[in-house]
């Protein structure tokens, strides 16, 4: 990384802390950024005949700091307790003959099943015929927490979400959670007569680690169109996320890859309101490249450095949205506008666009520089 000698700089584990001067919209503390922020963002846009309503709250954490922090994955379960857990529930899974019971905690993940009900048959050993039964899953884009979803499940979103959060607590201490995004599954039927296989359906919880109050929002590679061409990063894909399917606080599935902090680069940063880099989302929506905006959070986003095992957490501004990398020309648009979802994962049109908060700059999803997942330079406050 190449430094001007006129500047100051702090360097940590690689990361290098640059302190400059920075011109209007002058950044601030993210304690006063909601101030300086608009707190929603509300407005319709026509363009290439598509109506593009943007409704969405600009989320900012509420706490006195914005520190850049060192992280690395989070080692399993330890022993002993990582093998008794795994001979208990395989025991568990052995004794019940309908619903499964799994234990596993790896340097990859920790994933457990704790009386998962079948979904397309009546026992967890019923054969699956992919064409011969149909699920019924939608995104919940927009939903209130104190309200029921799934099919025959009487438990809210706010229920699902604290299932989630206490059984992870339960399994691994100290962990945070953040609700990211929901989609309704579980809800299965026969094709031939369309009669339902399953009891109940469950809510499919996309949830995101915090720390220092700030939650982790997306990492680098998120943002790259060429994202599902490249090879896997095992050491940062989905790490920092919990995945949960619920369906009662007795039958819940949690899928986890989390990061644990290892220093902080710096302990606070300043950073840009929202409103100043919201003109560049606009112009994306009008060129034809955005079709749907879901949220807008000033959140921590993962970047690489030269130890493959380390990575840096810096605040930065996320919007997930549906981008087009062809613009106009793309493919018909999926999600809430047609029936592809786009929180199962699958969809590769979700995506978040990143921001430096203390520049301004959006990085490009077109951009294929070697030096693309690397963390930019920083500026700190001046003492």
């Amino acid at each position: 990384m190449k430094i001007r000698k006129s500047l100051s700089v702090i360097v940590f584990t690689g990361i290098i802390c640059v302190l400059t001067a920075h011109a209007d919209p002058a950044p601030v503390s993210i304690k006063e950024l909601p101030k300086q922020t608009t707190s929603k963002w509300q407005q319709t846009y026509e363009a290439f005949g598509r109506t593009i309503d943007v409704d969405v709250d600009i989320c900012i954490p509420d706490t006195d700091t914005a520190p850049v922090i060192t992280v690395q994955a989070a080692p399993p379960i330890p022993e002993p307790l990582n093998s008794e857990l795994a001979k208990e529930y395989k025991s568990l899974d052995k004794k019940d003959k309908v619903n499964s019971f799994i234990f596993e905690s790896t340097d990859y993940w920790t994933y457990i099943q704790h009386a998962i009900p079948p979904e397309w048959g009546k026992t967890k050993k019923d054969e699956f015929y992919a064409h011969k039964m149909w699920e019924n899953a939608f995104d919940l884009p927009r939903y209130d927490e104190n309200q029921a979803y799934a099919y025959k499940n009487k438990i809210t979103v706010r229920e699902a979400f604290e299932i989630t959060q206490n059984h992870i607590l339960e399994f691994l201490p100290d962990i945070e959670l953040h609700l990211d995004t929901i989609y309704i599954g579980g809800e299965t039927y026969y094709r031939k007569n369309n009669q339902h296989i399953s009891k109940m359906g469950c809510y499919n919880l996309n949830t995101n680690q915090v720390f220092h109050k700030i939650p982790f929002c997306a990492a680098i590679r998120d943002t790259f169109s060429d994202r599902f061409e490249c090879e896997p990063n095992w050491d940062t894909d989905l790490k920092g996320t919990v995945f949960a399917k619920v369906y009662s606080d007795n039958a819940w599935l949690l899928a986890a890859r989390l990061y644990q902090e290892t220093g902080i680069v710096c302990e606070d940063i300043p950073l840009l309101p929202f409103d100043a880099v919201r003109d560049q989302v606009e112009t994306l929506i009008l060129k034809g490249y955005v079709r749907w905006v879901n949220s807008v959070t000033l959140g921590y986003v993962q970047y690489e450095t030269s130890n493959p095992k380390e990575q840096v957490l810096l605040p930065s501004w996320v919007v997930w949205c549906e981008y087009h990398p062809d613009g106009p020309s793309g493919e018909a648009a999926y999600g809430v506008n047609d029936s592809e979802m786009m929180f199962d994962g699958n969809n590769p049109y979700y995506m978040p666009l990143i921001f430096n908060a203390q520049t301004g700059e959006m990085i490009d999803p077109a951009s294929t520089a070697e030096d693309r997942y690397m963390c930019p330079d920083l500026s700190a406050w001046k003492k």
